[in-house]
């Protein structure tokens, strides 16, 4: 077990990998910590555009800010959940390391099989994200944009309780 706690800790990953649940188990290990899920910071726009890049990426900015607030009061970590298609994350560790540049910051690339993707989104209820096309998309992009701060996790694998012991006993 590493003593070094981290500030930030992404969970990316295409809809239906289990980010969410993912995250609401971690922070079960970090009472101190927060959890920031962009999709809330985007539900909270009146009208909000889900297919509009570059209002995903703002708010990915505020996010960032919000990420760089938390931490500043002293919450830690900070989980932060979203898909962060392409290379979204990296303006979003620029901005938090702009803050920050001792922090470190930790990212999760997690990845699941097309098939639990297809049995994942087709359980979620009316009103969330269930475009299986995008999501297997996404979830290729994953596997094949990876960044070499990236750790990799089959969320297949797993349930989401072992993996966050996994990623809590990791610091």
């Amino acid at each position: 077990m590493s003593q070094v706690l981290p500030d930030v800790i992404i969970l990316r990953g295409a809809p239906g990998v289990g980010k969410s649940t993912l995250a609401k188990e971690l922070a079960k290990h970090f009472p101190k910590g927060v959890r920031l899920e962009v999709d809330t910071l985007r539900s909270m726009v009146i009208s909000v555009d889900w297919t509009n890049q570059q209002e995903h990426k703002d708010l990915l900015q505020l996010a960032a800010q919000l990420t760089c607030q938390f931490r500043v009061l002293g919450f830690r970590p900070v989980i932060v959940v979203d898909t962060f298609s392409g290379n979204k994350v990296e303006p979003f560790v620029q901005t938090v390391r702009a803050t920050g540049s001792d922090w470190i910051v930790k990212t999760y690339a997690l990845h699941a099989s097309n098939e639990d993707l297809s049995r994942r989104l087709a359980a979620r209820p009316v009103g969330l994200f269930k475009d299986l096309t995008v999501s297997e998309k996404l979830n290729a992009d994953v596997l094949k944009i990876q960044r070499p701060a990236d750790t990799l996790l089959d969320t297949s694998a797993s349930p989401p309780a072992q993996m966050a012991q996994l990623i809590a006993a990791d610091h």
